[in-house]
């Protein structure tokens, strides 16, 4: 019986040690602290998390912090974006601040999408309303949502967002280190006229290698008065005709054309009507698409199509045009 109750007042202070180790690594590391902004980058692992948490200071023990963390009821994982974190926060007020979401939250803008595609991202991001959707649809400008990723305010407003996507598109575009603007300007080309044409570059382009291509081929049609007969121009038309409902959840906007659809749509965006360009961007291009138009490849093409692999084929008349879709398409 004696063994039997040492061994149970030796167990007792184990595990009262072993709480106190606990509860001192679970400690603030310090007494103050002014809350701080910590931002997790997207695709980072929690252990990387928990890592930079110890590195910069806000955490006693990754160890203790695991712990606290797989605890029952807390099953939530730390979402990337940015928080408002202190060092004077034990290990239970930070993982409950961190496991309750960030204050700024990521969004992601691809290239190529127009301004109703980057509401409902928002829409999806910050849980955004119908109403706030619309809000954003109306004030946005199409073409200056410059597509990049974003660390936006939770409670931001559709108006705060499009400054903010405007400010990112002119401080690329008005970049000091690069001399895009200037170019442009020496060759006589509006800003709203490359914006334009760079839209139209980032909806058609296969990839990166085929912006200069495309631009140069763009510029020979232009130049020579032809109709530019691109099919997301249309395709823009039919879904700003088609999709203006509450929400633009189920729009197809950038819809497979057939030929009825090319010859039937009645719009000043429909290149194979006008011999101009549209009369506005049709997508948020990226840099490299802008830098297209001011620097496009030497060509004496006035066609292009990809082949199923997305592969650019050029021709310099239509009877080559049309031997490529023989040789690509059919």
């Amino acid at each position: 019986m004696k063994v039997f109750k040492y061994l149970l007042l030796f167990l007792f202070a184990v595990l009262l040690g072993l709480g106190g180790f606990v509860l001192l690594k679970a400690q603030a590391p310090l007494k103050t602290s002014e809350k701080e902004r910590f931002v997790i980058p997207l695709q980072t692992s929690e252990e990387k998390i928990v890592a930079n948490l110890k590195e910069k200071g806000f955490l006693k023990s990754k160890r203790i912090f695991n712990l606290i963390l797989s605890l029952k009821g807390w099953h939530a994982k730390i979402e990337p974006g940015a928080y408002l974190i202190a060092k004077n926060m034990n290990a239970y007020q930070l993982a409950k601040t961190l496991l309750a979401g960030p204050f700024q939250r990521w969004v992601v803008i691809p290239p190529g999408k127009r301004k109703e595609q980057v509401a409902l991202i928002l829409k999806q991001t910050l849980a955004w309303p119908d109403e706030m959707v619309l809000s954003f649809v109306q004030v946005a400008e199409e073409g200056y949502l410059y597509p990049d990723s974003y660390l936006i305010n939770t409670d931001a407003d559709p108006q705060q967002v499009v400054q903010k996507l405007k400010a990112n598109f002119n401080e690329k575009f008005d970049s000091p280190a690069g001399e895009l603007q200037k170019d442009l300007l020496e060759q006589n080309i509006r800003n709203d006229t490359a914006i334009k044409i760079a839209s139209l570059i980032e909806r058609e382009s296969g990839g990166p290698e085929d912006k200069p291509i495309i631009a140069g081929i763009i510029w020979n049609r232009l130049l020579e008065g032809m109709k530019l007969e691109i099919d997301a121009t249309i395709q823009y038309a039919l879904a700003t005709e088609n999709c203006f409902e509450p929400t633009f959840e189920d729009c197809d906007f950038w819809p497979k054309l057939t030929g009825e659809m090319i010859r039937k749509t009645d719009s000043v965006y429909n290149t194979y009507q006008i011999d101009a360009l549209p009369p506005g961007p049709i997508c948020s291009p990226s840099l490299a698409s802008i830098k297209a138009v001011a620097y496009p490849a030497e060509t004496e093409a006035f066609y292009y199509l990809h082949s199923p692999d997305k592969q650019i084929h050029t021709a310099k008349t239509f009877k080559e045009h049309q031997e490529n879709i023989e040789k690509y398409l059919k």
